[in-house]
């Protein structure tokens, strides 16, 4: 019967995944077919390999200041991983959120490589991290939003930052505070399928370590809020090497974040499609043409993806390291 069921998940979740395949690659099809591809292609062909090596710099500092936040968190649990064992594993999980069909399977190998005999703790750390890099997103995107409300008076993603960072907050709370776990905790013991009470009451309890960690947790918010403004700045090199000096670096720190919000709907394959398509939109209110926002987009995404082949090799070359 447990078999049964788990076949059941299996396909619904092939299923699933491949549409979100389909409707990615209709999104991108349904974009190209309004645009002028030759364009496009123009853009990419004549960059400045100068700006595109600069707009590496701010990728690379994404991927280490992303590594250090977890390093932190690692280090309060006592953890005793190297920083430099930390970026690696940083690489490789980089890889696997490219590679497999969810960002999940990037957690994943960070849980693997870091678990030791503390798996509850390797769990708690690379959640809380997750958390922690939520909020910082939508703390960002709701700051970009206020700005667009205040000076253009365009509310259309104002609700979807303040129910997400809501929801963050009481998941936040729901995890590192004993006392509103404890509301909850009835209900979640009578789950028994997959011992599903059993191991978020375990998970909670190496959680709850972080609830009076204040400064740890301040630290991991503002780190993250870098982590954003890297992101922010990445594509505006990229656009500069596509020679378009007409635009300042303010729309980047307002129209990326909401796109990296958007774009975290899990409606297509990483958010292919969707990232495109909101590039494009955003972006088309500061004049930039729709050739050129396309291009910025899969361009971003390319250098993103070229250091996520690093991390495939870091990957094969820690397998080997181990056999």
């Amino acid at each position: 019967m447990t078999g049964l069921r788990k076949s059941k998940r299996g396909k619904i979740k092939g299923i699933w995944t491949v549409l979100r395949i389909v409707v990615g690659i209709g999104l991108i099809v349904f974009l190209l077919s309004r645009l002028d591809i030759n364009k496009i292609v123009t853009h990419v062909r004549d960059m400045d390999i100068k700006f595109l090596i600069y707009a590496l710099i701010p990728y690379l500092f994404f991927i280490i200041i992303s590594a250090f936040r977890w390093q932190v968190l690692l280090d309060y649990k006592k953890m005793d991983i190297s920083f430099s064992k930390t970026v690696t594993i940083y690489f490789i999980s980089l890889f696997f959120n490219n590679l497999l069909p969810t960002t999940i399977g990037g957690d994943v190998m960070r849980v693997v490589y870091s678990m030791r005999d503390k798996k509850a703790d390797a769990l708690a750390t690379v959640l809380v991290d997750r958390i922690l890099g939520f909020i910082g997103l939508f703390v960002f995107g709701l700051l970009a939003v206020l700005y667009l409300y205040i000076n253009q008076k365009r509310s259309e993603f104002l609700p979807l930052m303040i129910v997400g960072l809501i929801a963050l907050i009481l998941i936040t709370f729901l995890l590192f505070s004993e006392r509103i776990y404890l509301l909850f905790s009835p209900v979640i013991e009578k789950i028994k399928i997959l011992r599903f009470g059993d191991r978020v009451n375990n998970l909670h309890k190496t959680m709850t370590d972080f609830g009076g960690a204040w400064e740890v947790i301040i630290l991991c918010i503002v780190l993250s809020i870098i982590i954003q403004l890297l992101l922010a700045f990445a594509p505006f090199l990229v656009l500069r090497s596509m020679r378009y000096f007409e635009i300042g670096i303010l729309p980047f720190f307002i129209y990326v974040p909401i796109i990296n919000v958007v774009s975290m709907i899990p409606v297509s394959l990483n958010g292919l499609g969707v990232r495109e398509n909101s590039y494009v939109l955003l972006f088309s209110r500061v004049g930039l043409d729709s050739e050129t926002s396309f291009a910025m987009s899969l361009v971003s995404f390319l250098l993103v993806f070229l250091y996520s082949i690093i991390g495939g090799m870091l990957f094969i070359l820690y397998r080997k390291k181990k056999e």
